[in-house]
């Protein structure tokens, strides 16, 4: 059976075969983010629950995180999230951290829990509410929270539903937005782009569409099929390991265009792959396994001030004029912005611009679908 997840999406939907490939591959340990994001949400809903103030638990240890003051601000920030949504649908058509299925049988599941759920029958409003807690921009008009609607819609069973509104709030990104769409488009959507990528993903036959979207979370990305033909040129050269720089550039200069278009497109999940590599390595041998040729080595080290008070004095007792010793520069506009109000930020437009230092390669964007 396979089991497909909401937060997935994305990766599954470009690539269905990566389901069928990360079956049975053990989930990567959750890092300092993810646990922090958990905590967070626990907080969130038991503060909504007991209608306490997040910002009295500073200090608590939930989920295993001992809560430093911008937890509890998130979780603060989610909680009137939830109000706000409480308000327009009524006290008792909300449900928090709620578990949703959109389709169960031999085949496949994909199911999951939704942070909020509001449902506004009288206005013919279903609303799914998603707290990120991460500052990597999430776009409210996404896959997980269609499927979330999708889900609620089949497990609640409200009625004369006709607007379906997304919320993803993201603090670090200046808190919520919000994505409307008909309940026609969402079904055409669920036609059109989940149904078949759910099939394609039970499909044995089904091959992998690696790119950068897919391939940059997905499980099976070290042993996926596609990524051996991303190598071809590399095997090719059997002595690569064994070239100058020099000997690499007359390899490079015997390609045509069309073979340096296509290593380009292929790159992205090279890299891709060779980051996992590493990443996969260094937990394998931390955890003792061993690595012919390989250990453990400390990561360059950074000198720092035991103590800057004491570092002051003898700097100064040296001969050092303490005016030399603090150094201060102008805030970047990108800093700026984060100081300023949402009205005040226009004020950035006059006092800025944007100066290109130099030029990269890109797609083509009118290749870009």
């Amino acid at each position: 059976m396979i089991e497909l997840r909401p937060s997935a999406a994305d990766r599954w939907i470009a690539c269905p075969a990566s389901a069928r490939l990360s079956k049975g591959i053990p989930p990567t340990p959750a890092g300092d983010a993810a646990q922090a994001g958990t905590a967070i949400h626990a907080l969130a809903e038991d503060c909504y629950q007991f209608d306490s103030d997040p910002l009295s638990h500073i200090g608590a240890t939930v989920e295993g995180v001992k809560l430093a003051q911008w937890h509890c601000e998130m979780a603060a920030e989610h909680v009137q999230c939830i109000r706000d949504i409480e308000e327009f649908v009524g006290r008792y058509n909300v449900k928090i951290e709620s578990k949703v299925s959109y389709i169960e049988n031999d085949q496949v599941t994909l199911r999951g829990t939704a942070d909020v759920i509001g449902v506004a029958q009288t206005k013919k409003v279903l609303i799914i509410a998603d707290l990120k807690t991460g500052s990597g921009y999430v776009d409210e008009d996404n896959e997980q929270l269609k499927i979330y609607a999708l889900a609620a819609l089949k497990t609640l069973k409200p009625q004369n539903i006709e607007i379906i509104e997304l919320h993803i709030n993201q603090p670090r990104t200046g808190g919520v937005r919000v994505h409307v769409m008909s309940i026609d488009s969402l079904r055409k959507w669920e036609q059109e782009t989940l149904l078949p990528a759910i099939a394609e993903a039970i499909d044995p036959n089904c091959q992998p569409r690696p790119s950068d979207k897919a391939c940059q979370w997905c499980p099976a990305k070290l042993t996926c099929p596609a990524q051996q033909e991303s190598f071809a040129v590399i095997e090719a050269q059997p002595n690569i390991t064994a070239m100058t720089k020099e000997e690499i550039k007359s390899v490079m200069v015997t390609l045509t265009d069309e073979q340096v278009s296509s290593l380009l497109d292929r790159a992205p999940v090279v890299e891709s792959f060779i980051d996992a590599l590493r990443k996969h390595a260094l937990e394998r041998m931390k955890g003792g396994g061993t690595l012919p040729g390989w250990q453990l080595a400390p990561k360059r080290g950074t000198r720092k001030w035991v103590d800057e008070k004491k570092a002051k004095e003898a700097l100064v007792e040296a001969g050092i004029n303490e005016d030399v010793l603090y150094s201060t520069e102008f805030i970047s506009p990108a800093a700026a912005e984060k100081l300023l109000d949402k009205e005040q930020k226009v004020i950035l437009e006059e006092l800025t611009v944007k100066e290109s230092s130099g030029v990269t390669i890109a797609r083509d964007a009118s290749l870009r679908q």
